[in-house]
């Protein structure tokens, strides 16, 4: 598989460094850039060719959640994952930023190197003590909805998704293809009027489907 190209965003220069040894250590990962600001990143990751940016939240000028926004509008393919100090405080904001996920600072490297994985693979790294979160914001939206219904699967998909299992580890625990899971999330994202996983899961606990 090709190396995925990463731009860097924390306005702490240790920081800094010790996520690109984080990234370089997982082998498919190629830091092409980094600064402390989220004004130079969104000059830089179009001329650079990035995969992937990996977003500070706080930080001098533009925060990391309206930095996203920003990217996500200049190209929808590139893969931004929030790496942040502060818990639950950011997530909503990040998800609706259509941020590919939402990490906590300060996990071992090898979970980290996880997470931007299953970021690169569209499966939103979410840290489960943050889930919560998605459950409360659910509590107060409405219950009745029409129309149609997920399968048994796609509800079992969606929890494993909920978990933070990477598609190969969902394919692998329901004994199905990599292609039959896109087609159910697909409809997944058919039936709850969604575009990506990380609102799915949201739309989901909204429902109470999961």
């Amino acid at each position: 598989m090709p190396n995925l190209r990463v731009y860097l965003v924390d306005d702490h220069p240790l920081m800094r460094m010790a996520l690109r040894r984080i990234l370089e250590s997982g082998q498919r990962f190629v830091v092409v850039g980094a600064s402390d600001t989220a004004e130079d990143c969104l000059t830089a990751v179009a001329a650079l060719g990035t995969d992937m940016v990996v977003m500070d939240i706080q930080l001098p000028g533009i925060d990391g959640v309206e930095a996203t926004r920003r990217l996500k509008s200049q190209d929808a393919k590139l893969k931004v994952v929030i790496v942040s100090p502060y818990g639950e405080a950011y997530l909503i904001s990040s998800i609706d930023a259509r941020a590919e996920g939402y990490m906590m600072k300060g996990p071992e490297p090898k979970a980290m190197i996880e997470g931007f994985f299953q970021a690169a693979e569209g499966t939103p790294p979410i840290d489960s003590n943050l889930t919560r979160l998605l459950m409360d914001r659910a509590a107060a939206g409405p219950r009745e909805h029409s129309g149609p219904s997920l399968s048994d699967r796609q509800h079992e998909v969606l929890r494993h998704v909920s978990d933070g299992l990477s598609s190969k580890e969902i394919a692998s625990l329901l004994s199905i293809s990599n292609t039959t899971l896109k087609r159910d999330f697909r409809n997944i994202f058919e039936v709850l009027g969604v575009n990506d996983r990380a609102h799915a899961i949201a739309e989901a606990y909204r429902r109470e489907l999961i």
